[in-house]
């Protein structure tokens, strides 16, 4: 029996919402309201509106259709107002993103992003294009859940965005758990339009875009292109992570510092046998000079800030062209071809060597030239240094155990090499639509899309032939090899500083590689039954659809065999596939001239690999006054567990270990589970709309969603590691090595009970007519969450409250319980100017218990039409600010420094764009 959860709605978000939804970004409107975009300048070229016969929501075709889902538009003057390059940039302009994939830092989904509806996980958001599946990321989230790269595709092919709130199985099938963002495209453009963008912030970004359409007797052929160039940057360029890491100076305790350090920990080697053990353990005693931090007489740390870039570079290429062509009045074909390259360089800097020879550590013979520590006692040891060695030549070394990494911060910045990632993303879709008659249609499309990655990670170490370079005398563990880099070691030959030569005796390159294929086919039958009631035709929609996802992921084969520095095995996933077959129908019902219901049915079929399910939905609209309409939805999900969940993942993580007084990376094991069961949901959306004719348009809904047999991570490595401490898991699920340092952490893929979200999405504008020759918007959208509960996870409250929490210790995204948009646009003849607020809650840091911070950021923007001033159909020229007043992210006390999920780490950008249409 579920739990009921009682609900609370903050009375102070609401009212404020309400009261303050009248700025910015033309962020969330219902679907079919007026259209809301600016007025545009009489020298840009016109795009020819056309019927819209199919709304996102409903696979109904209909001249009169009238939509009974809730779906916030993001329209042309959003995406201005956002100052929006990729379509990443839209998240912040949609106030039921929570938890999305945005700046990903060191993992394998630099340089993607995704939607994350109500926090509930980028996999259980359906993104379309033009209402067909987008593709898939050949990489998986930190659930095990496929996802679509939404930035493979470029924003100047983008009409608007239209985004479905309320769960959508019962139409598209079992991804649209949470709901569906569909990309509309350009298809009507007719002509030639450049544009060039410029920004810079605490990196420098340049895009170019290219846009041509021509219009022929019988078709059409839109073709789009985009390219972008940023620079990267390191921790230490960003003043927040700088300043929260300034810790570095005290030694352990600082946000960015390990315990594995280079220079490191030198311990005496007592023979044991034929092996040795750990005597007593000193600091290199150039650990400061060589770059580390002195945390104790037994520890120098490794103050790893600049080891990775906290934004990575980047080069993208992103292209769609699109064809329309009507064979006969009845008959018409389409086609839609995509391909983007994204080049991703992070740097890579003092990587770690896990898997180590001699007690946790590699043995560093007595007469190695640069070992200048002798017995102190039984087991002891005492550095004398190059001075006293060469003052007394009876003096006797002995051997030692070096513990760190081969290089440290010496190697980091602008010295590191980059590690570069390349995703390829090629997607085709066509079909065709045929109309037996002006009230009935037969729609057939094929999609297929094939997205792969590869990547080049320098920095493996082989600990075999580390160990035998340091036993030859090759490379010097020690720091003198920094702090004195011309010292002639004992051998009288040797000098301290390592080289690239060097370190290429036992440094590999990793090359790994992923693809997903993603393959849709559809069939649909669509128009009026024949039948009319009071309120007009009733109309329909029957079809079967056939599609699968194919999977594979090939690490390099050192990973595969384990004989990698980071002793971790990571067994490859040969292609496999997940295929699903469907048989759907939707009606729509026009009770009366007020009332429209409409009600949705859908059987999934995954075979052995979920089994299969009938997701049902209804929904109603009715429209009280000419200008109040009330309305409502009901449906039910189902998602299958992933591939991925299924074969398990490998990745890394940093975390701390109070036992050995430091933080450390370790590799961490999500095992998968053929005994996974699918999990679902169920949706309820109730809300009213408001379109007045004073130019006031608004809408409230209140949502739930209600999950079952959730699929997800057991936990956080860090949770994992401090329940190990406290007793409360086995002590098998982590891995230390001889010297009693963390190695490995392993957690799994589970069905973890149930968990409820609910809240309201207020939506709001308001175009008054106050000036004759000046055109005012106000625009304003909140979310507000109030409830989002767990029954298996702790949350805030230990009764799991997961609401207004960064829910770092389970796998749900950040969800801050209040967020707003509002702004204000201003045109007047060549004109346009736009003031934007945006306003993120304060919520809780789980980890930590720490509260972070609320946040407000302004952004403005200035566009001027410049008619002929180059020729052709028009010029504009835009000046613009993102977070104009510079605001930092709220910090937090715990790595990265800020929320990731939430939060901008660019500070202010300032941007110049120009557009040009012949």
């Amino acid at each position: 029996m579920k739990k009921s959860y009682r609900r609370t709605i903050s009375v102070s978000h609401l009212c404020l919402a309400i009261a303050l939804c009248a700025s910015v970004v033309p962020v969330a409107h219902a679907q079919g309201a007026a259209d809301g975009s600016t007025n545009k300048p009489s020298n840009e070229v016109q795009e020819r509106q056309v019927e819209v016969i199919v709304v996102t929501g409903s696979l109904i075709r209909s001249k009169d259709f009238n939509s009974t889902a809730p779906v916030q538009t993001v329209d042309k003057a959003l995406i201005a107002n956002t100052a929006a390059v990729s379509v990443q940039d839209l998240f912040k302009g949609l106030t039921a993103n929570a938890g999305s994939q945005q700046a990903n830092e060191q993992n394998a989904l630099q340089g993607l992003s995704q939607f994350s509806l109500r926090g509930l996980g980028v996999g259980s958001t359906l993104t379309l294009i033009n209402g067909r599946r987008a593709g898939l990321a050949p990489v998986t989230d930190g659930t095990g859940q496929l996802f679509t790269d939404s930035n493979a595709f470029p924003v100047n092919a983008i009409d608007r965005v239209e985004v479905l709130t309320d769960g959508a199985s019962a139409t598209y099938g079992s991804e649209a758990v949470a709901g569906v963002v569909n990309i509309i495209t350009r298809k009507n453009f007719e002509g030639l339009e450049l544009t060039a963008d410029a920004r810079t912030s605490v990196v420098d970004a340049y895009q170019a875009g290219l846009a041509f359409g021509h219009k022929f007797d019988r078709g059409r052929v839109t073709i789009f292109g985009n390219y972008r160039q940023q620079s990267g940057a390191f921790r230490s360029d960003i003043d927040i992570i700088k300043r929260l890491d300034s810790a570095n100076a005290a030694g352990i305790g600082a946000l960015y510092s390990s315990g594995t350090g280079a220079p490191g920990r030198i311990s005496r080697a007592v023979a044991s046998g034929t092996t040795f053990t750990l005597g007593s353990t000193l600091a290199d005693p150039d650990c400061v000079a060589a770059g580390g931090v002195l945390a104790s007489a037994t520890s120098c740390t490794y103050p790893f800030i600049d080891q990775r870039r906290v934004i990575p570079e980047e080069n993208r290429l992103q292209t769609l062209a699109q064809f329309d062509y009507e064979i006969t009045d009845r008959m018409s074909v389409f086609a839609e071809l995509s391909y983007s390259r994204n080049e991703i360089r992070d740097a890579i800097g003092g990587t770690v060597l896990n898997r180590t020879q001699v007690a946790g550590g590699f043995l560093v013979p007595a007469s190695h030239p640069f070992n200048y520590f002798v017995a102190n006692g039984a087991t002891g040891i005492r550095y004398a240094g190059p001075a006293e060695f060469a003052a007394n030549p009876a003096l006797q070394a002995v051997p030692v155990i070096f513990r760190g990494r081969p290089i440290g911060a010496a190697g980091d910045g602008s010295k590191a090499p980059d590690m570069v990632t390349t995703f390829n993303n090629q997607r085709l879709a066509t079909g065709f639509d045929y109309e037996f008659s002006d009230t009935l249609t037969l729609s057939g499309s094929y999609t297929y899309a094939e997205n792969s990655y590869r990547r080049s990670q320098p920095h493996d170490f082989d600990s075999a032939l580390f160990q035998q370079a340091i036993n030859n005398g090759v490379w010097n563990p020690f720091g003198t090899s920094i702090s004195n880099p011309t010292l002639v070691g004992r051998d009288g030959r040797s000098v301290a500083a390592n080289t690239n030569s060097e370190l290429g005796t036992f440094s590999f390159t990793i090359n790994d590689t992923g693809r997903t294929v993603q393959q849709a086919a559809d069939l649909i039958l669509s128009g009026e039954t024949g039948f009319k009631l009071a309120g007009g035709a009733m109309t329909f929609a029957l079809g079967v659809q056939r599609r699968s996802v194919g999977f594979e992921n090939t690490p390099d084969g050192r990973r595969q065999s384990g004989a990698n520095g980071r002793d971790e095995i990571e067994p490859a996933i040969p292609y496999t596939k997940q295929e699903v077959w469907a048989a759907f129908g939707e009606i729509a019902l026009p009770l009366m001239d007020r009332l429209n219901v409409s009600a949705a049915l859908r059987y999934e079929d995954y075979g052995s690999n979920g089994g299969s399910t009938v997701d049902p939905k209804i929904s109603a609209k009715f429209d009280v006054t000419d200008f109040l309409s009330l309305r409502g939805s009901y449906g039910t999900s189902f998602q299958a567990p992933s591939i991925r969940q299924v074969a398990g993942t490998v990745g890394n993580a940093s975390v701390n270990d109070p036992p050995n007084a430091g933080s450390f990376n370790v590799t961490v094991f999500s095992q998968g589970s053929s005994s996974l069961e699918s999990q679902s949901a169920s949706n309820l959306n109730l809300g009213f709309i408001l379109n007045t004719q004073i130019g006031l348009k608004m809408s409230v809904d209140y949502f739930t969603y209600d999950y079952s047999n959730l699929i997800l991570p057991e936990g956080d490595p860090q949770f994992i590691v401090d329940e190990v401490r406290a007793g409360r898991l086995p002590a098998s699920r982590v891995v230390r090595d001889g010297a009693g340092q963390l190695r490995q952490v392993f957690t799994q893929f589970q069905n973890r009970g149930d968990s409820e979200a609910a809240g309201i999405d207020i939506n709001l504008r308001y175009s008054p007519k106050w000036f004759d020759s000046i055109d005012i918007t106000f625009d304003g959208t909140s979310t507000i969450i109030t409830e989002f509960r767990s029954t298996d996870f702790a949350g805030l409250d230990g009764k799991g409250d997961l609401k207004g929490s960064r829910n770092f210790a389970n796998a749900f995204g950040s969800v801050p319980d209040f967020k707003l948009n509002a702004g204000v646009t201003i045109e007047r003849g060549s004109h346009s100017v736009n003031l934007s607020g945006r306003y993120i809650d304060s919520y809780t840091d789980d980890q930590t218990s720490a509260p972070i911070k609320s946040q407000l950021t302004v952004d403005a923007r200035y566009t001027l039409s410049l008619e002929g001033l180059l020729g052709g159909d028009g010029t504009s020229l835009t000046v613009g600010a993102v977070n104009l007043l510079d605001v930092d992210p709220p910090a937090l006390t715990g790595r990265p420094g800020y929320d990731n999920e939430v939060h901008d780490i660019r500070g202010r950008q300032i941007y110049v764009s120009l557009k040009h249409i012949f």
